[in-house]
Formats: structure tokens, C-alpha cells, sequence
């Protein structure tokens, strides 16, 4: 059917009848309901202008005001004139012939179609078009240099996600695609007039407009901002489709519907307030009065990189710096970036503590930012803001509001941004939509913590990130209990270079810990914080053998009263090391084990039971039975408890560091510490010494940090044993830090064995960067946006997928985990929520069946995932699947691990059992 011809009465001004029957919007079932191209021009505008004055922080505004020569008035009016025209591609025959009635209409009106439009319609994207659209108009009509124009138009060549430029055949026009040399380009330049006056773009303006230069950042801002306002204007929610034109005021009601959150403002409270009134602080630490104050005298926003012991108050420090940096510099939030899921959750309620007090009587927008933040209790406690809602039941409240969370690619925008550091670093991949991330993050103070997390692969994208960030003028805080010099010097140099400060960093020699090193004119400057009063003494000791020797020690240290941890580098060891303890401790004694191999609530049970025991606000009670904790890494940095004893697998010099933070941690507890632990002591194990050259290292050790890394870090405790008969914090850990990575030489008889290990990790490393860099977006330069970040990476649409692109580890499967009774598939037996629920429905699972069945996840070993196995057992996987999985939000696409009563399955060779104890424990199936 032929739709109506728009009533022309009440269109715009003297708009053509060609300009007016062009379609932005159609619905193809309905083509009597469709959306002239000139309307959604207008809605694009309306809430552009919106989102410009309403939603950006003024220093995102700033970032594109720079470039217009400090006219932020010039610089609102071409970012809404910039999204307005976004879609100016449409005006064309290769967007206008795909719905025959519309195209019809457009016809009669007297535009043309080649006969051969439809067959190559594909080889011209209305973003392409859009382009050269607009380059023309503004070099025939405005006078602009071709270049100039470029970087103009660039923004509507990527306002999709791409900036792949059209192909050299369509660069001067297309008669046949673009309508070039006939009526199509006379009704184009007058609908990019009719963008320019809905902007308020002035003779004058396209006069100043001709000599500036939009610099890569400005322009990405208004990519971001143009993508937002396509995206709500094209929401026919809030934008219905319609051939009359909108009432006034129609898309303030729909902003006003949608109610974006205002950019989060501090109050500007003296530094004793906001420890005493935010961070609930009465004596703050050396460490979080130096960086406050230090965030006072910043003339422009830096990199400051805060190294201190664990337990010194980083956290809370940078907390109160950001607030101090978002007034000062006109910033709307802070995102908070950590290495894993765990440290995530474990900071989200710290900060909600610290918003509650900071956040005033403003609204508040928040996501927790990470593959599970779903599961997260606490997060979904959070009012969600739907759009439907009473207009006063959010205010001053912290929100996750529907929009900014409903889509990965907007993770970034709400005010303030929790979750694993792949969410910054997605930042400098080369991806669809990259700029969304980067109009988030270019208004917020960005926190790092635990930086020296990153490895080498990581450290490329966290360093190019650096560089963005400092491009758009954001603060960055990173925070790590110590760094070598050289990934210090890395991450200075990283973020000088987006200010254009090209001094050569080399690693400094100058050896201060605590400290604060900052970016500054002359490269960094180094700023020692005193120590504070918390002072840790450890002494290092010994104990070859296998799984049974370290659990007999162990178990005896917990027999004295002890609470003891066992740190392995490898599930299955810390498996064996449980096995045999469970047989020698005495039945006064409780043993925990704790790994990545047990179900996600079962092990968050697990970690909430460690807090409840040895956590930083239990009383000691000499009564209380004392607790075995065998453990492998996830111990380093999720939680904050305190032990008296720690027998460890030999690790890199700063992990085992990290590891013994947990040692004595809580300072008020040693009067209730066993008198034979009133000194910490940390057992190394692991690794056996030979008569002749260097020890002989586990196998499983060596699998997860290599050969070079734990020589160099037994090199250096030998060294330092020679004049001391303890480890002092905070006096030694950056000596022994830059000594075991920077300085440290192979000992007599070692040489051999130093210089193999040492030629495969820099391979290791070299490989690692190499292989990072084939997706890794390029540093801002003077170029238009017209070809940015092409060869694109797999668009990452979900938090899984976009982790796996920036860690550079196996390929692993996850697995819902469920049993079979029966004939009927259950969550399993021993679940915490709903266990026994059947999830094998013949339409569909509840919902809030389907939600505690996927919260059973578990995390198969690599291996696993490798070629050829890794097919094979999803092959064997899927057979097991479960058809009405794929009607539940919760469970569409998850892989059923099916147990059995027992809690075995068989798959690829092995057996999997899973045990509420142990986890999941694989073993080879005896082949016949």
C-alpha cells in the first residue's frame, strides 16, 4: 500500500515538497506509519541540545569548546548542528529505494532512482553518504577547505561506529547512489540548511568554523553525543513515528520521561569534612591528607600514582581526592577500575558508603560494570530507573537507570562506573562505538586499583588508555601496594604523551615508599608520604616437600591456635594440600578452602564466612576456634582479612608481598595473637634447594609466572637475608621490588639457568605486547576521525566478550552447573537458593527459577577451552541442552554442565566431579 503524502501545510518554512516526503524511520510491517527525514533531523537536535546542557560534565563541554577558541556557545551550537545532520546520508537513493511505498512518494516528487540502485545500494551506508553529503555542502556552499570539511563530516561517517571511509569510487559523487548532479543535491544542501538553522549556526560561525581545527578529542565527544541522540531520538517510546510535525515542547516531554541524571556535583567542603562527613575518618592516615591536599594544588588534572602498604587507607584516599578533583576541574563522576569481579563487588559497598554521604540532593546514576553484576545482590537493591516512574521516587538517590545500563557500549556514561578494569580498557580497542566509552570516561575521575595487576598484555591498553585519557583532560589515580620503575616510568610515559610532554622517562633510581609519584611539565615528580604508624615485621622461612609436608606444618601452627593460610598457585595443589590437612588438624580447628573452582555463591558464602572470621571488624576471642584457610590467588586481593601464620607457594617478589599483607593485618589484634606468632611468618613453598646451582621449582609454579620471575624473587630474599633477619613494611618493599625486578644479577651457579629463564620471559613478553597491539587504537594525533580505529576487533557487546579481547588468556568455558534426578534436570541438590527446582520446563523456566539456576556458574580450567578439546566438549556440552533455556533472559546461550546424584559427569576424556568441598575436581578416565 501506498502511503499518504504528508500533510505539507504543516511543515517547516518553505521547505520543498522533495525535501519533505525523504524518510528517516519506517516500520516495514506498516509503511503507512513513517518518519520524515527532516523530523528526525529536528528530534536529533532538540535532544542533543538537551543532552549538551543537561547531561555532559562542563569538562566534557570544555574539550570542544577548546577548539572553538573558548566560545562554548559556538561549540553547543556545532555539536547539535554535527548530530542533527548525522543522518543527512538518508537523503540519497541508495537509503531512500529499500521501502518501494516511501520510495514511490519520493519519486512522484521528482527525485530520480537509478535503475541500477537497488543492485548496489549495500556499496553506499547512509554513514558514507552522510559524509560526502556534507563535505560537499560545506566546501561548494560554505567554502570550507576540503579538509576542514573532512574533519567536520568525519562524524557522520562514524555516528554508526565505524569511520571506514566510502570506497575511492563514490569520493567526487555518485549519480547512481548519491544523487550527485540532479535534484537529489539541491534538496540535500537545502535540508543541511534547515540542520544549520535548527543549530543556530550563524554566517559568522561557519566564518570561524573554516579556520578551526576540531581536534581528535573534540570530535570524538561529538560522536559519542551524536550516537546518544540518534539513539534516543529513534526510540519511538519516547519519538513516535509520525508524518506531522512533533508539538512544541514534545522533546523536552520525552528528556523529561526519559530523566538522564544530572552530571554528579560536589559540595566544596574543607578537607576535615570530607574525612570526617564522607570517608567517616577521624584520624585520616599520612598517606590520605598528603593526596587530598594534593588534589587542592593541581593546576591541571594528572596522573598521581599512589604506592603505600595494604591496609594504608588507598582506598579511601582516593575517594576523597576525586571529590576535591571533580569540582576543581568540572568533572560529573568517578569510575572505579579493579582487576577482578571479586574486588569489584568487594568495593561497590565502600563506595555506596561513601555516595550516600557525598552525593547530596542530587540524583545519582551508577552500574556495577562486570559479566555477573546481575547476581550481585547489592547492585540489584539499587532503584533501577525504568521508564515508567513517579518523577519524584528517585531523587537523591544513587540509581542504575535503564538506559545508561541496558547496553555494554554505554557502560561508561553513568556518573559513576564500578567494575573490572576491561571496562577502561575497552577504551583502547578497536571497536564499534569506541567513542560511547570515550564520552564516559572523558568526564570522570578514573581510580586504578591494583594496577600492577596488569600484565604486559593489559599494560598496552591500559598505557593507550592513558593517553586518551590525558588527551581529554581526565585525572587519573592508580594505586598498587608497589610498582617496579619501569611499569611506573610506562604509565607516566603513557599519559604524558597525550599532553605532548615527550620526556623520556627512563625508571627512576630515587627509591621512596610510601610515596605519590605525579605527572608534571618536567616528566614526574616524586612526593614522599610519611610513613604512618602501622609498621609490619616478617620473617621468612623455608619448607620443601609436597602437599602432605605443607599441610603437616600448617595444621600444627593451627594447633597452637592459629589462623593459618596455605596460598597455592594451583587449584589442584591447593586441593591436595586440603585433603591432607582435613586428616592432621585437631577438631578444635575450622579449614576453609578457597578457589576459583567452586560455584559462584558457594564461594561467595565461602569469602562472606572468611569476613565474618578474620575480617577487619572481628574481635579476636582467644575462645574462638582458630581457622585453616588453604587458598590459592584469589586471596591476594578480594579480602581484607588477617591471619598469624602464611605458608605460600613461591610468587613473583611483589605478590608474595601482596600475599603477606594478610599477615598481621589488623593491627589492634596482636595482643590476641598465640604468643608463638607474635611476629609474622611467612613459610615459602614450592621450590627445593639443591647442593649445586638454583633451586628446583614446581612444576606448577613455573606454569603460572614462568621460570624467571621466581628466581629473581628467591635471588633477592637470599640477598636480603645476608644483612637482615626481617622483612620490614613499609621500610623494604620497594628495595626488594626493585632489586628482584630491576637490578638483581644471577648468583654463582645459577647463571645458566638465569639466563634461559630470563631470554623466554622477555620472548613471553615481546610475544604478549606484539600480540596486543593488532587491535590496539592509535594515539590522538591532528588527523580527521575519517578512517579511526578501522580493522576493527569483534564488536564487544557483552562484558565477557569484551574481557576476553583485552586479557590475554585461554580460551575458557563457563558452565551452568545442574543435575539430573531422575528424568528432570535441577538446580543442583546443594544449592543455596532454590535447590531441587526443576529447570527442564516445557516452555519456559520462572523467572526467578531460571535467575538461581544461572547464578550456578562455574568456570572451566583453560585447558580446557584449548583447540580441538575445547570443540569437543562444547560439542558434548550442547548435546545436554536444555530447549527451553533459550526463552529465559538468565539462562539463553548457557551451557548445561548436567551432574549426576553424585555429582559426576563424564566429558572429553575426564571425570567431573563437583564436591560442596574440594569444587570441581577433574581426573583422567582410564583409557580402555
Amino acid at each position: 500500500m501506498k502511503p499518504p503524502t504528508p500533510d505539507t501545510s504543516r511543515q517547516p518554512g518553505a521547505m520543498s515538497a522533495r525535501a519533505r516526503v525523504l524518510w528517516a524511520k519506517s516500520d516495514y510491517d506498516a509503511p503507512e506509519n513513517w518518519m520524515p527525514l527532516y523530523q528526525h533531523m529536528a528530534d536529533s537536535a532538540a535532544v542533543a541540545s538537551q543532552l549538551w546542557d543537561e547531561f555532559l560534565p562542563s569538562a566534557v563541554k570544555l574539550i570542544v569548546t577548546e577548539s572553538m577558541d573558548g566560545d562554548d556557545a559556538r561549540a553547543k551550537r556545532l555539536a547539535v548542528f554535527l548530530a542533527s545532520g548525522h543522518d543527512a546520508g538518508k537523503a540519497s537513493p541508495a537509503f531512500a529505494c529499500q521501502v518501494d511505498g516511501l520510495r514511490s512518494t519520493i519519486a512522484d516528487s521528482g527525485l530520480p532512482f537509478h535503475v541500477s540502485v537497488d543492485r548496489n545500494r549495500s556499496k553506499l551506508p547512509h554513514s558514507a553518504a552522510g559524509k560526502l553529503i556534507q563535505e560537499r555542502w560545506l566546501v561548494e556552499t560554505r567554502g570550507f577547505h576540503p579538509t576542514r570539511a573532512d574533519m567536520y563530516a568525519a562524524i557522520a561517517l562514524g555516528h554508526h561506529g565505524s569511520f571506514t571511509p566510502p570506497a575511492p569510487v563514490y569520493a567526487d559523487g555518485s549519480a547512481e547512489l548519491l544523487g550527485s548532479g540532479t535534484l537529489w543535491e539541491a534538496t540535500q544542501n537545502e535540508l543541511m540548511e534547515y540542520v544549520a538553522t535548527l543549530a543556530g549556526l550563524t554566517d559568522d560561525d561557519f566564518d570561524e568554523l573554516r579556520s578551526l581545527r576540531l581536534t581528535q578529542p573534540a570530535a570524538i565527544v561529538i560522536v559519542g553525543l551524536t550516537v546518544m541522540a540518534d539513539w534516543i531520538a529513534s526510540n519511538t517510546y519516547y519519538f513516535p513515528l509520525t508524518t506531522a510535525p512533533r508539538d512544541v515542547g514534545a522533546a523536552a516531554e520525552a528528556m523529561n520521561r526519559l530523566r538522564l541524571p544530572a552530571p554528579w556535583r560536589t559540595e566544596d567542603l574543607a578537607d576535615a569534612e570530607i574525612f570526617a562527613d564522607h570517608l567517616r575518618l577521624d584520624a585520616p592516615r599520612p598517606l590520605q591528607t598528603t593526596l587530598v591536599a594534593l588534589a587542592r594544588t593541581l593546576e591541571s588534572p594528572e596522573l598521581l600514582i599512589l604506592e603505600a602498604p595494604t591496609g594504608d587507607g588507598k582506598t579511601k584516599a582516593a575517594l576523597g581526592a576525586s571529590e576535591i578533583l571533580a569540582a576543581r576541574f568540572g568533572l560529573g563522576g568517578v569510575m572505579f577500575a579493579l582487576p577482578t569481579q571479586a574486588t569489584s563487588d568487594g568495593i561497590l559497598g565502600p563506595v555506596l558508603d561513601w555516595l550516600d554521604a557525598a552525593n547530596g540532593s542530587g540524583t545519582t546514576s551508577l552500574v556495577l560494570a562486570h559479566g555477573k553484576a546481575e547476581f550481585n545482590d547489592e547492585y540489584q537493591d539499587i532503584v533501577e530507573m525504568s521508564r515508567v516512574y513517579d518523577n519524584n521516587d528517585a531523587d537523591g538517590q544513587v540509581i542504575a537507570h535503564s538506559f545508561l545500563t541496558g547496553r555494554a557500549k554505554l557502560t561508561t556514561m553513568s556518573d559513576f562506573v564500578v567494575g573490572t578494569i576491561d571496562q577502561l580498557l575497552l577504551g583502547a580497542l578497536r571497536s564499534k562505538h569506541v567513542a560511547l566509552r570515550h564520552l564516559g570516561l572523558a568526564g570522570k575521575v578514573v581510580i586504578i586499583d591494583e594496577c600492577h595487576a596488569a600484565d604486559a598484555y593489559m599494560r598496552v591498553y591500559l598505557c593507550r588508555m592513558l593517553t586518551w585519557l590525558a588527551a581529554y583532560g581526565v585525572p587519573v589515580i592508580a594505586m598498587s601496594a608497589t610498582l617496579t620503575p619501569s611499569i611506573r616510568a610506562e604509565l607516566l610515559t603513557a599519559y604524558n604523551d597525550g599532553l605532548g610532554r615527550y620526556d623520556d622517562l627512563a625508571a627512576d633510581e630515587v627509591i621512596v615508599y610510601p610515596r605519590i609519584t605525579r605527572t608534571s611539565d618536567n616528566g614526574s615528580e616524586i612526593i614522599a608520604v610519611p610513613a604512618s604508624s602501622r609498621t609490619a615485621v616478617l620473617t621468612i622461612g623455608e619448607l620443601p616437600g609436597e602437599a602432605d609436608t605443607v599441610a603437616s606444618a600448617a595444621a600444627e601452627a593451627a594447633s597452637t591456635g592459629a589462623n593459618v593460610a596455605v596460598v597455592c598457585n594451583a587449584v589442584n595443589r591447593a586441593q591436595s594440600v586440603y585433603r591432607a590437612v582435613r586428616s592432621l588438624v585437631p577438631d578444635g580447628v575450622d579449614v576453609v578452602l578457597l578457589h576459583s573452582r567452586f560455584l559462584a555463591p558457594d564461594r561467595a558464602a565461602r569469602e562472606q564466612r572468611l569476613r565474618e572470621r578474620l575480617g577487619p571488624d572481628t574481635v579476636r576471642d582467644p575462645a574462638t576456634r582458630p581457622v585453616l584457610v588453604v587458598a590459592t590467588q584469589v586471596i591476594e586481593q578480594s579480602l581484607d582479612i588477617d591471619f598469624d601464620v602464611m605458608f605460600s607457594d613461591i610468587a613473583p617478589i611483589d605478590l608474595l608481598l601482596q600475599r603477606a599483607g594478610r599477615l598481621h593485618r589488623h593491627d589492634w589484634k596482636h595482643g590476641d595473637r598465640p604468643a608463638q606468632h607474635q611476629t609474622a611468618t611467612l613459610t615459602l613453598t614450592g621450590f627445593t634447594r639443591e647442593d649445586v646451582g638454583p633451586p628446583v621449582l614446581d612444576s606448577g609454579c613455573t606454569a603460572v609466572y614462568g621460570t624467571a620471575s621466581l628466581l629473581r624473587a628467591i635471588a633477592t630474599i637470599d640477598e636480603h637475608f645476608q644483612t637482615s633477619d626481617v622483612i620490614t613494611s613499609p621500610d623494604d618493599v620497594a628495595v626488594l621490588v626493585t632489586r628482584a625486578y630491576e637490578t638483581i644479577t644471577a648468583p654463582s651457579g645459577w647463571e645458566d639457568a638465569w639466563a634461559t629463564a630470563t631470554t623466554a620471559d622477555e620472548e613471553a613478553r615481546v610475544k604478549q605486547q606484539n600480540k596486543a597491539e593488532d587491535f590496539l587504537l592509535d594515539p590522538p594525533t591532528s588527523k580527521s576521525l575519517t578512517g579511526w580505529s578501522e580493522r576493527q576487533a569483534a564488536d564487544p557487546t557483552t562484558s565477557e566478550r569484551g574481557a576476553a579481547q583485552v586479557r590475554d588468556t585461554e580460551d575458557t568455558i563457563e558452565v551452568v552447573v545442574v543435575q539430573r534426578v531422575g528424568r528432570t534436570v535441577v538446580i543442583p541438590t546443594w544449592a543455596a537458593d532454590s535447590p531441587g527446582a526443576q529447570v527442564e520446563n516445557s516452555t519456559v523456566v520462572d523467572d526467578d527459577v531460571a535467575r538461581a539456576a544461572a547464578m550456578n556458574t562455574l568456570r572451566l580450567p583453560g585447558f580446557l577451552g584449548r583447540q580441538g578439546i575445547g570443540d569437543r566438549l562444547i560439542d558434548e556440552l550442547e548435546q545436554n541442552g536444555v530447549d527451553c533455556w533459550q526463552n529465559s533472559r538468565w539462562l539463553r546461550g548457557a551451557l548445561p554442565l548436567v551432574l549426576d546424584t553424585n555429582g559426576d559427569a563424564e566429558h572429553v576424556d575426564f571425570l567431573f566431579h563437583y564436591d560442596t568441598e574440594l569444587g570441581l575436581v577433574l581426573t583422567p578416565l582410564e583409557k580402555s
